[in-house]
């Protein structure tokens, strides 16, 4: 390319660019004017999550899934307490009463460790309900606990003094924070390999038919 034609081009270019300069200067065009202004309100709405209309606020998990924000039971609305049973053998019923002045929903099953345990106690999956456990102020969850196996198939064992419990978020993570506890019934139980928990049930009969 010649020097000629080269400056012929830059000030062609420039003469284009100031051209737009002044367009936009003046207004643009009201078609245009009026699409930049809508799409900026858009962008607006898209940043602070909501409409005109002022919508619901909701929170969203990992997988964008929505869930109810204040709705799972936790340690500051619920207590835990274990309390001994004679049938069926090696039992202990797992009751979480909810203290607080509104009703609270006890998702999926207590992640369950016995004093210092790393792993949770595994879930009876045949004891899972078919609908949300809501406890009302006042009322009470349950969940049978098997601690042993009866024949001795769970192995050795060990004696543990305290239960403690982690409550689920609506989508089956463990609820931040630190776990409730409770001691075991009298003091000591004999915990082995076969350690189970059911779901959480409105019902005693329904912990421990399992």
């Amino acid at each position: 390319m010649t020097t000629r034609t080269l400056r012929f081009a830059v000030t062609v270019s420039a003469l284009t660019a100031t051209a737009a300069l002044t367009l936009t200067a003046c207004g643009g065009s009201d078609g245009e004017e009026t699409k930049a202004a809508k799409d900026g309100q858009i962008a607006a709405d898209a940043a602070t999550g909501g409409d005109e209309a002022g919508g619901e606020t909701t929170s969203d998990d990992e997988n964008g899934q929505e869930q109810e924000k204040g709705d799972a039971c936790g340690p500051g609305t619920v207590k835990i307490e274990t309390r001994a049973v004679k049938s069926p053998v090696n039992h202990v019923l797992l009751v979480a009463t909810n203290t607080s002045k509104s009703p609270c929903t006890a998702y999926g099953f207590p992640f369950l460790r016995f004093d210092q345990d790393q792993a949770t106690a595994i879930a009876v999956e045949e004891s899972k309900p078919k609908g949300k456990v809501t406890i009302a102020p006042g009322k009470s969850a349950y969940a049978g606990v098997l601690a042993s196996a009866a024949d001795g198939s769970g192995g050795t064992g060990r004696d543990a003094k305290q239960l403690s419990v982690t409550f689920q978020t609506p989508v089956g993570d463990p609820l931040a924070g630190d776990p409730s506890s409770a001691p075991a019934p009298g003091g000591s139980l004999h915990v082995d390999d076969s350690a189970r928990t059911t779901y959480w049930l409105d019902a005693e009969d329904a912990a421990l038919k399992w």
